[in-house]
C-alpha cells in the first residue's frame, strides 16, 4: 500500500513539475507573442504614415498645379475681357446709353 502511495505521490509530483514547467512555457510564449505584436503595430504604424505622407504629397502636388491651371485660365479671361472692353469700348458705351433712353 505504501509503494502505491510513493508512486502516487511520485506522479503528482511529475504532474505538478509538468503543469508549472507548461505555464512557463505559456508565459514565454505569451510574452514572445506579445513582442511579436508590438513590432508588428510599430511597423505597421511607420508604413501608414509613410503611405499618408506620400498622399499628401500628391494631393499637394496636384492642389498646385490645378491651382495653377486655375490662375492661367482667369488670367486669359481677364486678358480676353479686357480685350473685348478694348475693341468694343465705343459700342458698349452706345449701347448702354441707348438702354438708360428707351426707358
Amino acid at each position: 500500500m505504501e509503494q502505491i502511495l510513493n508512486k502516487l505521490s511520485e506522479i503528482e509530483l511529475t504532474a505538478r513539475r509538468i503543469m508549472e514547467d507548461a505555464d512557463r512555457t505559456r508565459a514565454s510564449l505569451s510574452a514572445e507573442m506579445e513582442q511579436e505584436c508590438k513590432s508588428f503595430d510599430a511597423g505597421l504604424e511607420q508604413e501608414t504614415n509613410r503611405e499618408i505622407e506620400k498622399l499628401r504629397s500628391s494631393l499637394e502636388e496636384k492642389k498646385n498645379s490645378e491651382l495653377a491651371a486655375l490662375r492661367q485660365s482667369t488670367e486669359k479671361a481677364l486678358a480676353d475681357l479686357d480685350a473685348y472692353y478694348s475693341r468694343n469700348h465705343d459700342k458698349l458705351a452706345e449701347e448702354l446709353f441707348r438702354k438708360l433712353i428707351d426707358r
